[in-house]
């Protein structure tokens, strides 16, 4: 597997043309889960999916947006128009050195930019194309897997605690685990901020989480990953 450790030579001798590029964010996870939460998990996603693609990992990004959580001590976050150029660059560097694909694996709710963002370069770009692929586009397939006992989540939640629990348990806090279900929609954020809407910074019921549900929930998020990156490059290679 080539990776951030692998070295020029190990890269120029693979003929690898695809790389995986995992955002994350620092950012409040509650009282019971690391800031470094959505950073930890793209991580391990990225891994996962650079073995099963033959695919070069890049070190996750671990800043981006997230101002929905502006309030409390432990956010760092980046305007959108910010990362918006920051991928430009990281295509155009990339495309001078013959890469035809990149991986971005959203793995964080608050990147909202990533979706025009992907669409601008692509439309700017033919010798190489970004695949977006957000990790919660799946969990309406883990829902219907019936893996979660609770349908509320967002953040710090049954889904994010119990994929901390599987692969960082360590760093899980359980003593200080608490539920919060706020009354407003998702939506709602472009108007406040989830500390706001929940005083613990959660959104959703860690209560329910444990280690297994967060093995069965990574190893449908490989899967989904590896088949919708594979759908998207059946498309491109007719278009290309």
């Amino acid at each position: 597997m080539l990776t951030y450790y692998s070295t020029r030579e190990d890269i120029e001798n693979s003929g690898v043309d695809t790389v995986v590029l995992p955002i994350g964010s620092i950012e409040q996870h509650g009282p019971h889960l690391p800031i470094g939460t959505d950073f930890l998990i793209g991580n391990k996603i990225g891994e996962a999916v650079s073995k099963r693609i033959r695919a070069l990992l890049l070190p996750t990004l671990p800043i981006s947006t997230c101002r929905e959580h502006k309030g409390c001590r432990g956010n760092v976050w980046i305007n959108s128009d910010t990362l918006y150029h920051a991928l430009r660059d990281i295509t155009e560097s990339l495309k001078s050195q013959g890469f035809r694909r990149i991986i971005l694996i959203i793995a964080h709710g608050g990147i909202f930019i990533s979706g025009p963002a992907t669409r601008e370069i692509n439309s700017d770009n033919e010798e190489i194309k970004i695949i977006r692929v957000d990790l919660l586009n799946f969990l309406p397939h883990i829902q219907k897997e019936g893996i979660l006992e609770s349908d509320n989540n967002l953040h710090a939640c049954e889904y994010e605690t119990s994929l901390m629990m599987y692969l960082y348990d360590d760093l899980v806090r359980k003593d200080k685990i608490e539920d919060c279900i706020p009354e407003i929609p998702r939506d709602y954020l472009n108007y406040t901020t989830i500390p706001k809407a929940c005083k613990n910074g959660v959104w959703g019921r860690p209560s329910l989480a444990n280690a297994e549900k967060g093995e069965r929930i990574f190893d449908i998020l490989i899967e989904k990953c590896v088949e919708y990156i594979s759908d998207v490059n059946r498309v491109l290679d007719k278009t290309d």
